[in-house]
């Protein structure tokens, strides 16, 4: 029974999609390249307007072409992407836009460069930005006027633009009759050299430009067709420093341009993004809290219209019962007060509604804020479409909200075992501490697992083949013998000159050693694995007989330092591998020793081997890391999660996860029961068994959407049966804690 209660209809996600989506499309930004401010109007400083533009690169990610078509036949055609932008202040703990709504760059033309984050450049025949190429545009041609067209024209979440009756068909006076709604463009270089020079560009008010703030300019991609599943580089933001007064201004880079809404910069808050299926576009809720002050906790918001079409008409916030809640305010982008939204509290919720004409557009950001008796919690603002279209009426982002309610979680208690150590290594910071010279390491084969000491193993003089290497060499060579090691059986050797051989699967060509890649990469053996400098006869050597292969580096220099190398590797028919240090050249670089069978193993932690080689180490022949227990998603009332249960040593024949409302405090020792290392931490579990598991196992739980659930605490575990792991068979991974909530 208590399986079936959480074990109900899986409720379904819903889907985003556009009508209009072309799969394999993804056009993303890499790069917001600059800002240059572009002049002033208005009355004198403080009091004028600043106009300011940005730079942008791109690429085409995806695997469709995109069509780039802005004129046929002399008649504006819609088959080519928009740019758009907006300036952000962080200042008072509040992030505000302080440019207006920003005209659209129409791009007529791709040029299709072979650089970028995602060439290979896939250059064609027609007008298409193709996959692989990138285009970059600077704050210079992007300020272009003839090419700034209104937002208000463009469909964002479609990417769409009628260009009858448009911006550019009507021209800047605008023309009248059949002249404007014909699709010819009427806007010319005449008339765009009578603009001034903040007309149309990213405008802001100077008396928005204060010291000691911190500015986020941020670009963006509209492009016709792209599913909003692959949305999530349109948006590129970097951080700028503005400085200067009255005439003239200036603008620095500040670090890296980072993919996504300038709100995702916003220090101390969490945000969330919300749609309305796949009839109509998002919005990005940001939210921080702080407090409380004299019993009060202050709650600012920050909306970021990202492509819905129809608009926000109202900002709708749950408040628990009771609260007490003061000092309400609202926030837009333009200086006229009498447009401002309107503040109102009933028992549930506060609502902030805007006057005609001043809904939430797209590429827009707004602020609202309250202060309340009430702590965070777990909700959902709710947003009220402001147009009528298809679609739901309103839009819900889960955000932070004064409600009372848990927020749903997951914490892991104690740890698995059971571990098994298939790999070692020593790292030394920098050649001049290596401190095994004039000894010897063996590593013996028995049962598909090395046991690894120190044994007297006599060096034998370099002989054989010169394997000619220079800097960054590699070669593969070939044994006469079938060489058992843990993992398989190899008759050929990846031999690098940097001091490490891989057995079958080449490791890349890797002049230092690197912990990372020792780890995730190919089987290795790390004979003195540093930045090592062949040439001439100071070279790697190998020889081999029926009897056992020899691979010696012979008197090689470090690229810098003093001194030589002369170290060697013997392997033999068995398994048997034996590493002899003569001498290692004194420098900086490091220094890496060791086996490891590859695979993306844990780190099993370095060795001292000057001072464990005397008592052997035994590994295993196929390393175990432990059984994780984890979830794919925090555990929402009214919503179906899985647990996963991942690490599981292939060949497993079952397992089960385990769960409860009750947790084992403390935990129980299992060593008694032939699991030394191992705790159970749930009591009077509930099991799940699965049978013939891959390296991963999900089981689905569903929580009922009841309320009484807010708080509920669950306890996983999970096991599996790998003898010889433990004398018993059974190996069990940490616990879990889940807290369900909202």
């Amino acid at each position: 029974m208590r399986v079936c209660s959480l074990a109900g209809l899986l409720l379904a996600a819903p889907l985003f999609a556009q009508a209009n989506a072309v799969p394999g499309l993804d056009i993303g930004m890499y790069d917001l390249t600059d800002m240059s401010f572009q002049g002033r109007r208005g009355a004198a400083y403080p009091n004028g307007e600043a106009g300011f533009m940005v730079g942008h690169s791109w690429c085409n990610g995806g695997t469709v072409n995109l069509p780039w078509v802005s004129q046929a036949g002399g008649v504006m055609v819609d088959q080519y992407p928009r740019i758009c932008w907006l300036l952000a202040r962080e200042s008072g703990g509040r992030m505000v836009q302080v440019s207006g709504r920003s005209f659209c760059k129409h791009s007529p033309t791709a040029y299709n460069f072979s650089s970028g984050p995602c060439a290979p450049c896939n250059v064609g025949s027609g007008s298409y930005f193709f996959v692989g190429c990138s285009d970059t545009y600077g704050s210079g041609i992007n300020s272009s006027q003839l090419a700034l067209g209104p937002t208000e024209e463009i469909n964002p979440w479609l990417g769409t633009w009628n260009p009858s009756g448009s911006y550019f068909d009507r021209g800047d006076p605008a023309a009248t009759g059949a002249t404007a709604v014909d699709s010819v463009r009427t806007l010319d270089w005449t008339q765009v050299q009578a603009f001034d020079a903040v007309k149309n560009r990213m405008i802001v008010q100077e008396g928005q430009l204060l010291a000691n703030a911190n500015y986020f300019a941020q670009v963006q991609a509209v492009v016709q067709g792209e599913p909003v599943a692959a949305r999530g580089n349109n948006i590129m933001n970097r951080q700028f420093s503005i400085t200067g007064s009255g005439g003239s201004w200036s603008a620095s880079a500040i670090g890296n341009s980072l993919q996504g809404s300038v709100l995702t910069r916003w220090q101390g808050a969490t945000w969330q993004v919300g749609g309305n299926g796949g009839d109509d576009g998002r919005f990005l809720v940001a939210v921080k809290v702080t407090g409380p002050t004299g019993g009060l906790y202050h709650y600012e918001y920050a909306i970021h219209n990202l492509d819905n079409m129809r608009g926000g008409a109202s900002f709708r916030v749950p408040i628990a019962p009771g609260a007490v809640v003061q000092n309400a305010g609202f926030r837009d982008i333009d200086a006229d007060p009498l447009n401002d939204w309107s503040s109102a509290q009933n028992a549930n919720e506060i609502t902030f509604t805007a006057p005609a004409g001043n809904a939430l557009q797209w590429n827009t950001i707004y602020n609202c804020w309250f202060d309340c008796s009430i702590p965070p919690g777990a909700g959902a603002m709710t947003i009220d479409q402001a147009l009528p279209g298809a679609g739901a009426l309103s839009v819900s982002v889960t955000s932070v909200v004064p409600s009372g309610m848990l927020f749903a979680a997951k914490q892991p208690i104690g740890a698995p075992c059971g571990q098994c150590q298939g790999s070692f290594h020593q790292l030394f910071p920098a050649s001049s501490t290596f401190d095994l010279a004039g000894r010897s390491m063996t590593m013996t084969l028995a049962n598909g697992a090395y046991t690894v000491a120190e044994t007297p193993v006599a060096f034998v003089p370099a002989a054989g083949t010169n394997l000619g290497f220079g800097l960054n060499g590699q070669a593969s060579v070939t044994l006469p013998f079938a060489l058992p090691y843990p993992g398989g059986t190899t008759t050929q050797l990846q031999v690098h000159g940097s001091g490490y051989v891989s057995p079958g699967t080449p490791n890349p060509a890797q002049l230092l050693p690197s912990l990372t890649n020792w780890l995730q990469g190919q089987a290795r053996w790390a004979v003195a694995w540093t930045l090592l400098n062949p040439s001439g006869a100071a070279n790697v050597y190998y020889d081999a007989t029926p009897a056992r292969a020899i691979l010696t580096w012979n008197a090689v220099p470090m690229l810098t330092g003093t001194g030589t190398s002369t170290f060697q590797l013997q392997l033999f028919p068995n398994g048997t591998a034996h590493v002899i240090w003569q001498n290692i050249a004194a420098s900086t670089f490091a220094v890496m020793t060791g086996w490891t069978p590859g695979g993306a193993h844990s780190d099993p932690g370095a060795e001292d081997l000057s001072a464990s080689l005397s008592a052997p180490l035994a590994l295993c022949a196929a390393p175990f890391d432990g059984l994780s227990l984890d979830t794919n998603a925090n555990p929402v009332i009214g919503t179906t999660f899985q647990w996963v249960v991942g690490g599981i040593p292939a060949g497993t024949g079952w397992g089960a996860l385990l769960w409860s409302l009750q947790q084992a405090t403390p935990p129980v020792d299992l060593s008694v029961a032939g699991m030394p290392g191992c705790y159970a931490h749930v009591l009077d579990p509930v099991s799940v068994v699965f049978v013939g598991p891959g390296a991963t196992q999900n089981v689905a739980q569903t929580i009922p959407n009841a309320a009484s659930l807010n708080g509920v605490e669950v306890f996983g575990q999970a096991a599996t049966f790998n003898p010889p792991l433990t004398p018993l068979g059974l190996v069990a991974s940490n616990g879990l804690r889940l807290v369900l909530g909202l």
